[in-house]
């Protein structure tokens, strides 16, 4: 059988591989965690060596960085819309979560596993998900006060506990999805905290 990699430039099988890499981590972590997941399962579920992860990215470490890079930062982690009103750009995060559980699941399970594994503070994830954690507290707490000055979120709102609410909302639907202790569908359960955000908020 050809390989696929026949016919390619050296940059396009850097990229490949890369992306296979990528796709190997995100299938392990929803599997069993980071923290239990090795280089060489990486470099095998992807179609190469046991070695590849170090080959291509120096350290497992490395990968995680490139994952929340490449993840995190850019489907997760968004610039707010500047045409936006404060109560769109306050619950921007949570439509963000929405969009990707809509177009990669495993992906988006891959995401809170990771999450809920990095309360503890010895895991490779952990200052990783609290700096992801710290930026969407304080994009929806810029979101509020924008919504304030500009109508679009009630004038009596606590900023602090609005906050709150928002986090624990998206993590609580987020680690319920996760357990599975029943059924649960998370896309129904998003649009519903998202419509009672609303609800409780938007002026």
């Amino acid at each position: 059988m050809p390989s696929p990699t026949r016919g390619l430039t050296q940059p396009q099988r850097l990229e490949l591989s890369a992306r296979r890499l990528l796709e190997a981590a995100v299938a392990l972590i929803g599997e069993k965690g980071w923290d239990a997941t090795t280089a060489a399962e990486i470099g095998q579920r992807a179609g190469y060596s046991r070695a590849m992860v170090h080959a291509r990215y120096g350290s497992k470490d490395a990968l995680l960085e490139t994952l929340f890079a490449s993840e995190y930062e850019k489907k997760l982690s968004p610039s707010p819309d500047p045409g936006s009103d404060g109560m769109t750009q306050a619950l921007a995060h949570l439509d963000r979560i929405a969009l990707l559980y809509a177009e990669d699941p495993d992906l988006c399970r891959a995401v809170f596993v990771l999450t809920f594994e990095a309360a503890k503070t010895t895991s490779q994830a952990h200052p990783y998900i609290r700096m992801w954690l710290e930026r969407a507290a304080h994009a929806v707490e810029a979101g509020l006060r924008k919504g304030i000055a500009d109508g679009s979120v009630r004038p009596e709102v606590d900023i602090a506990r609005a906050v709150n609410d928002f986090g624990a909302a998206v993590l609580g639907t987020a680690y319920q999805w996760i357990m599975q202790a029943y059924p649960y569908d998370i896309a129904e359960e998003l649009a519903y905290v998202r419509a009672r955000l609303v609800c409780d908020y938007c002026a």
